[in-house]
């Protein structure tokens, strides 16, 4: 696949379609499912269903794009 930009909706759209995904293989995981419920996006993309989602987005948009360094998950 050619390198794309994409737009901060875009993004995020990308963002939610991938854990979407993940989560159609681990259907069992309810931290999961209410993170996707929370941040689904709305035909307004400052608005989701959770209002602080999107300000949340933002943030990680800012500190990826000024190099932060990824946070750490795990145990």
């Amino acid at each position: 696949m050619d390198s794309q930009t994409l737009s901060t909706e875009q993004a995020y759209e990308a963002a939610f379609r991938f854990v979407a995904q993940y989560f159609g293989r681990e259907q069992d995981s309810e931290s999961l499912e209410l993170m996707l419920i929370a941040m689904e996006p709305s035909a307004d993309y400052a608005r989701t269903n959770d209002p602080a989602s999107w300000s949340d987005w933002l943030k990680c948009v800012s500190e990826t794009l000024s190099g932060e360094p990824l946070p750490s998950v795990g145990k």
